[in-house]
């Protein structure tokens, strides 16, 4: 199908110790047999860890991955490296290569962290690990094969779309083309259907897409390779 809709009401549910969520795609805890991923993009959860919340060390391999820090403070440490205090409006990129395992919290123990989270394959695998941190707080790219803040070894790139009030945006797809549009706030209007914050849409094979809305919307655009 050209076009797919995941709305959040029927996303899996990711429930852990310390941390809570959605996941758009089968992920740990919320295995989806029908929904494995949307072309190179294997998992896109949204996530929230508890004041000072550290998770177990988790191994990941052969994977491009990146989170996006909502709201909180957030801390990622692997063989990679130390992210640091990641804040509010930042996003970091772990390359994890041939394989690392990778720890996550909560550096706020105060407070609760929002992130969102994607991966993505690699264009080589076994790399060497490989890690960065970029502020990218408003619209444009944020991840890529290129120029983007976070240059990475995936064919898909990330960027972030507003739409102001009563705006309409053209996405440049073609009609071999793929994206991810997700719902980051506010409202959007595609193909007879209103989105809202956390729910998500797949397009593919569309060469003409025009995203429209009412009262402004902030989104979350993944172009993926053919």
């Amino acid at each position: 199908m050209p076009i797919v809709f995941r709305p959040a009401a029927e996303r899996g549910r990711l429930v852990d110790p310390g941390l809570s969520g959605t996941a758009a795609f089968s992920h740990g805890s919320a295995f989806d047999r029908d929904w494995l991923g949307f072309h190179a993009l294997r998992v896109l959860n949204r996530v929230e860890l508890a004041p000072g919340a550290r998770l177990p060390a988790a191994r990941r391999a052969n994977m491009e991955l990146l989170t996006l820090v909502l709201s909180g403070t957030y801390r990622a440490t692997s063989a990679a490296g130390d992210s640091g205090p990641v804040v509010t409006g930042g996003a970091y990129r772990l390359g994890a290569g041939a394989g690392v395992d990778l720890v996550e919290e909560n550096a706020d123990p105060a407070a609760p962290l929002r992130m969102m989270q994607l991966w993505v394959p690699p264009t080589h695998s076994n790399a060497r690990p490989a890690h960065a941190v970029a502020h990218v707080d408003g619209p444009g790219p944020i991840a890529g094969p290129a120029s983007a803040p976070l240059p990475w070894s995936a064919a898909a790139s990330v960027r972030r779309e507003g739409i102001a009030p009563g705006a309409m945006r053209a996405l440049p797809t073609t009609s071999t083309s793929a994206c991810w549009i997700e719902v980051l706030d506010g409202e959007l209007a595609l193909g007879g259907r209103i989105l809202r914050r956390g729910d998500g849409v797949g397009v593919s094979g569309e060469p003409a897409l025009a995203l429209v809305s009412s009262f402004g919307a902030d989104v979350l655009v993944v172009d993926l390779p053919a």
